[in-house]
């Protein structure tokens, strides 16, 4: 059997899947102690054909959108007792393996092992003050025993996963945040391993973070309930504005111009979301994550 399961979900991601499986072949641990299984999430660019060109890669394809759905369908052919999760645009240390298992060993009984999330520069950016704001408030991992688990960089015992029932396939982004609440609330902790290592790209252009603002926004409302929901979520949005204002404006690492050009980004995007719980509310679906 073997010691450990990496679960990628990939939907048209045909540019960027094979870095990632490249560096999750180099891991330090033998190849034959964990299992690769990638989830093609119905692309529409070939992304399958680069999986099958991975020797001893399971390829499972899921017609349902989402990433949650890809995973679920993952966790049927986990044949390890840890199912680690990452994403196809992530690139994983040499030893985020080994790491994730001499973790596990060291906390018995765990929920989630979330690992540090590293940021990198990725080709041209459009701006610094997009990689400022990614940097600032993306990836919370070190705050994990609140909940801030990302499956970019997550670890959990497999039959935990399935006695849960996997995560809520209905959702398109915000799944990872309610799976750790529920694993906490089944009694087992979440864990932050910053030995865990794995690089994320910057979303370096305006776009890029107005397309994840919505997305994340769309999370939010599937996961409000329905009584009163819009002003719920315009309220939590507020909430989260402020305090995202207030860490720009003490950010030690930032001349005044950035913190100052970080600040007005925040605002934008919190007129994004704005936009979008009024587009949610008059019937749109949300995005897929």
């Amino acid at each position: 059997m073997y010691q450990i399961a990496v679960v990628v979900p990939v939907w048209n991601g045909r540019s960027i899947l094979g870095r990632c499986l490249e560096a999750i072949e180099q891991q330090t641990i033998p190849r034959e102690a964990f299992q690769i299984i990638v989830v093609d999430n119905a692309s529409t660019d070939g992304t399958a054909e680069i999986a099958r060109a991975f020797p001893g890669v399971l390829v499972l394809e899921e017609p349902t959108p989402g990433s949650y759905a890809a995973r679920n369908r993952a966790l049927a052919h986990v044949e390890a007792p840890i199912t680690a999760f990452t994403d196809a645009d992530c690139v994983p240390a040499p030893d985020w393996l080994e790491r994730i298992l001499e973790a596990a060993a060291a906390n018995p009984g765990f929920g989630v092992l979330a690992g540090r999330i590293d940021l990198f520069d990725e080709g041209e950016q459009e701006g610094i003050v997009f990689g400022d704001y990614e940097r600032l408030f993306s990836f919370p991992q070190a705050h994990a025993a609140r909940g801030n688990c990302a499956t970019a960089n997550w670890a959990s015992e497999t039959e935990l996963l399935r006695r849960l029932g996997g995560f809520d396939a209905s959702l398109k982004s915000g799944g990872d945040r309610q799976m750790a609440l529920r694993i906490k609330q089944s009694g087992h902790p979440l864990v932050y391993v910053p030995a865990m290592i794995v690089r994320h790209p910057v979303r370096a252009n305006r776009a890029e973070l107005v397309r994840k603002r919505k997305r994340l926004s769309g999370g939010r409302w599937d996961r409000t309930r329905r009584s009163l929901r819009l002003p719920r979520v315009l309220a939590v949005t507020a909430v989260d504005t402020v305090r995202r204002l207030r860490r720009a404006a003490i950010s030690p690492g930032l001349s005044l111009g950035r913190r100052l050009a970080v600040m007005k980004l925040t605002l934008e995007l919190a007129g994004v979301a704005t936009a979008e719980f009024l587009y949610l509310a008059a019937g749109r679906k949300a995005a897929r994550d």
